[in-house]
């Protein structure tokens, strides 16, 4: 589909006053115009190929920093023209030159679409309407066109989440790493799927993979959780004080943080420090209402408490 203007700018000459090698030259014709991208930023590098009809000689030109190009001197005749840029969606056209006019094309390029990408935007819009078995195979037909990016298999993966597929939600997400292996958040995403299959020494591996680069935990809310769940499989694992170092990173980022608390409370009531484990589970019911956290540490204030009145009689 063409997506520019043509504008001409013709020449007038009376033929009378113009010399013969003026008249000559009057056959040759001027092309020029500018290349821009979707936002309207000039784009260099751009080829311009012009493939002459009649005779197949073709002659390139090529965009300079403002966009623009020009060539003179070219023959009066009907070129196939085509414009395009690695990762861009060409244009082809065809346009005829005439002796003595400057021919101006100005070319808009947009972005190429990924391969894949009318299946992806297919899986993104099932998952948003709830249909995650459709995304599950849009997401695959998706990866199937474009298999090594890392992206697809991890919505590949949401999607198994959502229908309780774990196991291949970890499949996936394992693909995902190998593909970028140094994509934090992808390493934080398969250390959660390993917990859900209990696989803790693998979660903490994958866990302290993505969390290497030390990131501030003050701004990086992944980085945040994935400490928090770091801090809780190493308590799983039975290690105490590599938990609670975790937990009171996530404390000192961000004070009150519902899981780190409810992780520290833990570590105070397996220490046997009932005082300060029920000070805590109950700080974290009246802070975070109606959480996961608030309703374990709920649970745990019932507990706590029967055993104490229990301990009194």
């Amino acid at each position: 589909m063409r997506s520019f203007g043509i504008r001409a700018l013709v020449g007038v000459s009376l033929l009378c006053s113009v010399p013969v090698t003026a008249v000559a030259q009057m056959e040759l014709g001027v092309i020029k115009g500018q290349v821009l991208d979707d936002a309207g930023a000039p784009l260099e590098g751009v080829s311009i190929r012009l493939v002459n009809v009649d005779r197949g000689r073709q002659v390139i030109l090529t965009s300079g920093k403002d966009g623009r190009f020009y060539r003179r001197g070219l023959q009066a005749v009907e070129y196939e023209m085509t414009v395009e840029k690695a990762g861009y969606q060409p244009i082809a056209d065809k346009v005829k030159l005439v002796a003595g006019t400057d021919r101006n094309f100005d070319f808009k390029l947009v972005k190429a679409a990924a391969v894949g990408s009318k299946e992806f935007q297919a899986g993104v819009a099932a998952f948003n309407a709830g249909n995650f078995a459709q995304a599950v195979t849009e997401f695959q037909a998706s990866i199937a066109q474009a298999p090594s990016v890392a992206a697809l298999h991890v919505n590949l993966a949401l999607a198994y989440v959502r229908l309780d597929r774990t196991a291949e939600a970890v499949a996936s997400l394992e693909k995902a790493a190998t593909l970028s292996p140094n994509d934090a958040a992808i390493q934080y995403q398969l250390g959660s799927a390993y917990v859900e299959l209990q696989a803790y020494d693998q979660a903490a591996a994958a866990l302290e993979k993505g969390l290497a680069g030390k990131p501030n935990l003050a701004t990086d809310a992944l980085a945040l959780e994935a400490t928090t769940t770091l801090g809780a499989v190493y308590f799983a694992r039975g290690k105490i004080v590599e938990a609670e170092a975790q937990f009171q990173r996530v404390l000192g980022a961000k004070p009150g943080a519902a899981g780190a608390a409810l992780g520290m409370a833990k570590i105070h009531f397996s220490k046997g420090e009932v005082d300060q484990a029920l000070a805590l589970f109950t700080q974290i019911v009246a802070d975070h209402p109606g959480t996961p956290e608030a309703r374990q540490a709920a649970t745990f204030i019932k507990e706590l408490r029967k055993g104490l009145f229990e301990g009194r009689q």
